[in-house]
């Protein structure tokens, strides 16, 4: 991924330290000129210094004497509006930076100064040393602004800062120095509102335990470099700082900023989701999974004490807003969570990745050569060490390539990478960052250089290098049948909807006029006196109202096939639900000699409000079950109710029989298919209806499900609870084994505590102005014997229903 420069603006900042460098405050120094400026003038120069340092050592001050001396003498110290001084600290202490610092200071008063610890992963990381490297500016200007100690709000601190930055002038880059904090990520995200066309990058220092929060954590990250000490761990602004960030901004008009970010490594294998996250930058749970356990299963690594080593060539990736960034834990804990040095995200999807040493270094060139047209006048790299740890002997190649458009480049390594442009990027891992400065007009390229000589190896390839080709390939292919399939997914799918949307088309066409058929036949039981006449109407709309749950099962399976299942509640009277029932099972049950009995418990309301043909389907399979795999005795529906409000009852379903029953595997396996919410048949039992694992899915949908408990050879029992609203508590009577027509023809007598709570459910429907609630409640009424107060209130009621008076039909109930 390769930045080229961009335009923003900006200006002053309140509650930050503000320093800026031009010619404006240049004070003479007492140093000859020895070398001359170029003819036709300058624009830019960048050196770089490397001074080792030992405890004792009397010579060192006056080496970087020396060094200081050499650049203030140098000819663009005077003459540049701008100075820039990056400073690089290993194993040296804070003191020993500040005294580093005000030598600075003395010699080059206007230079903006600066720094960072290094993190080395290699094993003679003791050695001390500073590196500096000292920018001149000819027209550009660097302002540097700090924040010592930890911001209360990180995400607030970076939005203010940034709305600053955006306000400033011809601002093309911003360099962030930042000590390790869980939140940084969201200082970063931020401070790039606003100024999308900034390049920003930078680096992180700092303990890495420092960034966990309420976490034991086991961590080898610092036993790699054991020359860095918890002590001289900081960053430097106008002084060191142990917490604290450090931007500095560069800007100018005439400056032009190319950034790229290398990554390297290629993702590899599935992918998995990050369920359950630890703060902003720990993993607990990969696909609900110990994190660490994604190791054990594919790299056979264990949690010790060398499991960075054991896992760094194998980054973790994720895909964020198209940009590839990498992850490697350097640490974990007791719980198999893991810890990162940036940010990680609930739902983000991670991949392991890895890498062939040849393609990696082949990229890396790429982009270098990339940089080298650009031709920079000063370079910057933020390399991570953990490319190091995989390149091994071949990890200075990759600053070599550098080297040849930029011989006095500036290279340092932290706990992180920044690196965030145009929407993309963030706080990095295993990254090398490279971001070019260039003042006045485009240039050619005229660096001539040679690429690395490469002796000829007729050795046997390693394994290693076999395997990572093989790998390489394997998942080249991968890649390819997966875009394969997606399309293909993509063009079922596009299917799969035309299909539902025409099923859906005749699926009202097919239920509509069966609808008109039951209405007309439910009118003629109702206004015909003729026993005949009813008769026939009663079977017409028991046909017709199979047809129709037929229909609707197989609309509603397709539905669920399509996602786009949904309820359809309304009122219904149980009787009229439980003899449907009766009639659908009962000469099926006559046949096999089986009593199909109905039992209810208490008293049970007759009037609900529910999806009644959801329930009936889920009914039907349980008892059509029931039937089909009981050889002798019964099977029994019980219905139990129990008052929770005014209004709503919890409705218990049980469903007994004395049939096969099941084995402890086989109900095993049952309820794994239902846990799973798959369509599956289950072993030697197959479902009947919509089938037991869509009767789950009804039963979700209403806040329910299935319990199941069988005995081989005894019998099983299956049982529900439904929470639906009471529209009549009228309860419904008992007779034995089946509920008959002839009970809803013979008027029964009403309670007066019945004859209550339906007036209460009654004032509840004429509120809401619900007609067919009304219609239905008011026809149960006529169904039952009512003092003679309460009949007259029924017939005024009828009126006005039929008027459509809600006003009077509200003052009737009152």
């Amino acid at each position: 991924m390769a930045k080229n420069s961009c335009v923003s603006k900006q200006e002053n900042f309140s509650s930050w330290r503000i320093i800026q460098a031009n010619n404006d405050s240049l004070k003479s120094l007492a140093f000859p000129v020895r070398d001359f400026l170029p003819q036709g003038g300058w624009e830019m120069i960048q050196y770089n210094y490397k001074l080792n340092w030992t405890a004792g050592d009397q010579g060192f001050e006056g080496k970087l004497n020396k060094i200081l001396q050499a650049l203030c003498m140098r000819p663009a110290s005077k003459q540049a509006n701008a100075i820039f001084i990056q400073l690089s600290f290993h194993n040296i202490g804070r003191e020993m930076a500040e005294k580093v610092r005000e030598k600075i200071r003395e010699f080059l008063p206007r230079a903006v100064v600066v720094g960072m610890t290094e993190m080395l992963f290699n094993p003679e990381g003791t050695t001390s040393y500073v590196n500096i490297n000292c920018a001149f500016f000819q027209k550009a200007k660097v302002r540097m602004l700090e924040y010592d100690g930890v911001p209360e709000d990180f995400g607030k601190l970076g939005l203010e800062m940034g709305q600053k930055v955006a306000g400033m002038q011809d601002v093309r880059a911003a360099m962030i120095l930042g000590v390790m904090a869980p939140k940084l990520s969201k200082f970063i995200e931020n401070f790039v509102v606003g100024n999308e066309n900034v390049v920003v990058f930078g680096a992180i220092a700092g303990m890495y335990e420092d960034a966990i929060e309420e976490a034991e954590l086991n961590s080898t990250l610092f036993s790699l470099d054991p020359g860095n000490k918890e002590a001289n761990q900081f960053i430097y602004g106008s002084s060191p700082m142990r917490r604290g960030l450090v931007v500095v901004l560069f800007s100018g008009e005439s400056l032009s900023v190319r950034g790229d970010y290398t990554l390297g490594w290629k993702p590899l294998g599935k992918e998995m989701t990050i369920t359950e996250t630890v703060g902003y930058s720990g993993i607990g749970k990969l696909d609900d999974m110990p994190a660490v356990d994604i190791y054990r299963h594919y790299l056979k690594v264990k949690p010790d004490d060398h499991f960075l080593q054991n896992i760094v060539e194998f980054p973790l990736v994720i895909d964020r807003d198209g940009c590839l960034i990498a992850r490697v834990p350097p640490g974990f804990d007791e719980e198999g969570r893991i810890f990162f040095t940036g940010d990680v995200r609930v739902g983000e999807r991670v991949r392991l990745s890895y890498a062939v040493q040849e393609d990696f270094l082949h990229e890396t060139e790429l982009a270098s050569e990339k940089m080298s047209q650009f031709a920079p006048e000063a370079l910057y790299l933020n390399v991570c060490g953990t490319r190091g740890m995989f390149l091994q002997d071949k990890a200075q190649l990759e600053t070599i390539y550098y080297h040849r458009s930029a011989s006095q480049l500036n290279a340092c390594s932290g706990t992180g990478e920044i690196y965030y442009y145009q929407g993309q990027g963030g706080i990095l891992n295993c990254a090398l960052v490279a971001v070019g400065f260039r003042e006045g007009h485009s240039k050619s390229a005229l660096t001539v250089y040679e690429a690395p000589e490469e002796t000829e190896d007729n050795a046997p390839v390693l394994l290693s290098a076999r395997m990572a080709a093989f790998l390489d390939a394997v998942t080249r292919e991968l890649e390819e049948s997966n875009r394969e399939l997606r399309h293909m997914a993509m063009e079922t799918e596009k299917a799969s909807i035309d299909k539902y949307r025409f099923l859906s088309s005749a699926r009202r066409d097919i239920a509509e006029p069966l609808q008109k058929v039951m209405e007309m036949e439910r009118r003629v039981l109702k206004e015909s006196s003729e026993p005949h006449i009813k008769a026939y109407a009663a079977e017409g709309r028991k046909a017709g109202e199979i047809v129709y749950s037929i229909v609707q099962r197989l609309f509603d399976f397709l539905e669920m096939e399509a996602g786009n299942f949904k309820l359809n509640e309304g009122e219904y009277r149980l009787d009229h639900l439980l003899d449907s029932l009766r009639d659908e099972l009962a000469e099926t049950a006559g046949e096999k000699g089986i009593t199909l009995n109905f039992e209810l418990e208490g008293k049970v309301p007759s009037v609900l409000y529910g999806d009644e043909l959801r329930l009936r389907q889920i009914l039907s399979n349980l008892l059509g079950n029931g039937v089909k795999y009981t050889l002798q005795g019964s099977v029994t529906l019980q219905l139990k109710a129990e008052k929770v409000g005014a209004s709503e009852a919890v409705l218990a379903v049980t469903v007994k029989d004395t049939g096969i029953g099941m084995t402890d595997e086989q109900q095993a396996e049952l309820q794994n298919i239902l846990a799973m919410n798959v369509d599956k048949k289950f072993s030697t039992l197959d479902d009947t209806g919509i089938g037991i694992n869509v009767s789950q899915r009804l039963l979700k949908l209403m806040g329910s499900g299935l319990e199941i408990s069988s005995k081989l050879g005894v019998g099983s029992e299956v049982s529900f609870v439904l929470h639906q609203r009471v529209l009549s508590w009228i309860p419904l009577r008992q007779v034995e084994n089946v509920l008959h027509e002839a009970q809803r023809e013979e008027k029964h007598t009403i309670s007066l505590e019945e004859l209550a709570e339906t007036w209460e459910a009654l004032r509840e429907i004429a509120d809401a102005c619900e007609r067919e609630s009304l219609d239905y409640m008011l026809e149960t009424l006529e169904g039952h014997t009512l003092p003679a107060r309460e009949a007259a209130l029924l017939l005024e009621l009828r009126t006005a229903a039929q008027e459509e008076n809600w006003g009077l039909i509200q003052k009737l109930l009152r």
